[in-house]
């Protein structure tokens, strides 16, 4: 489960109130006026409540009535090693990706089904450190197995379109630099077996995948939608991102413990038939069950133990023929909950 201080990302992290001397240093007047045409006074909301990775901290900032979030980040923010930014850009924890992917184009290879948030303006302040101003989505949603499930077929559509048009600047080595420092707290059979696992994944169609594919960072809306947080894409395996998402709403009790088999079978079948191609359903199968160490940690804190993903061959013969059958509303659920969006748990 992330928590922090006794409470869960479920929970409301509470707006503590930021006095003006601190507003004035989150909130640039320079970056005011760029980002919102005005400078007059900002009421700054916290939606992070500690550094991670090269995470400074993560604000919503509004003013005139007009909000937008902003994120700061910094080499070496983060004391967590295991989630240790790097200066490189070829490393699968470069600091600086999540500008390199907003400002570039090649996400929109998962348009019309997802899209990364608008990015209203970016400033490398004298401290070192970066802002990157975005779109405010407003709070996360409400989640159901149906959503999700939803969620997972945008997912495999976007991803099977992805595998063809990779671009070549992604990184590759995600899950191996994820595992490199939890290595010596791996659980047997898969520390004796990791590099077997891994070399497998790699052997499998890539995508351009996520890596953190976790429903705090899923905003649906009618139209597209929208994925916040690309700090570590790149290429993975194809079937990664929906065992993440399987597994975080688990873990982070999105869903109840004893819903297990209902969720994983539910966004297993709505991602196959996303990907619709046999072929590549198959080989998704082999991440959905081996996608770390972290997948399984987090599996084994719910109360029951509970299956990645049902064999690929078993399709139940209740899946819909139609690959979107959702209507005008394509996700069909309730947002505002209340809960903290843009970062707002804390993972291990």
């Amino acid at each position: 489960m992330a928590a922090w201080g006794g409470t869960t990302w479920r929970d409301t992290f509470s707006s503590v109130p930021v006095n003006e001397s601190v507003v004035a240093e989150i909130v640039p007047p320079e970056e005011a006026l760029a980002v919102f045409g005005s400078d007059d006074r900002a009421t700054v909301e916290p939606l992070r409540p500690r550094p991670l990775g090269a995470t400074v901290g993560v604000w919503r900032v509004t003013v005139s009535g007009t909000s937008a979030v902003l994120k700061l980040l910094r080499l070496g923010a983060g004391s967590n090693v295991n989630w240790a930014a790097s200066p490189e850009p070829g490393h699968p924890r470069w600091w600086r990706r999540e500008l390199f992917a907003l400002q570039d184009d090649f996400l929109d290879v998962l348009r019309p089904e997802l899209r990364p948030p608008v990015l209203l303006h970016a400033a490398d302040r004298p401290d070192g450190s970066l802002a990157l101003w975005l779109e405010d989505l407003g709070r996360p949603a409400t989640w159901t197995i149906e959503a999700l499930a939803r969620v997972a077929g945008l997912l495999g559509v976007a991803q099977l379109r992805a595998v063809s048009r990779l671009p070549a600047a992604l990184p590759r080595g995600f899950l191996r630099a994820y595992l490199e420092p939890r290595i010596p707290h791996l659980a047997e059979p898969f520390a004796s077996q990791r590099e077997t696992i891994l070399s497998r994944l790699d052997a499998l169609p890539q995508t351009l995948s996520h890596f953190d594919f976790h429903p705090a960072n899923i905003f649906p809306a009618e139209q597209i939608t929208a994925v916040i947080d690309w700090a570590y894409c790149g290429c993975g395996p194809v079937g990664a991102d929906a065992g993440v998402l399987a597994a975080d709403s688990l873990a982070d009790e999105v869903i109840p413990a004893d819903q297990a088999p209902r969720l994983v079978n539910a966004i297993w079948e709505a991602y196959r038939d996303g990907l619709a191609d046999e072929a590549l359903a198959h080989a998704a199968e082999e991440p959905s069950q081996n996608c770390g160490d972290r997948e399984k940690k987090r599996a084994e804190r719910c109360s029951k133990p509970w299956p990645i993903a049902p064999q690929a061959a078993e399709v139940r013969s209740d899946v819909h023929d139609s690959r979107f059958p959702f209507g005008s509303d394509p996700i069909g659920v309730k947002t505002g909950s209340g809960n903290t969006p843009y970062e707002s748990r804390v993972e291990p």
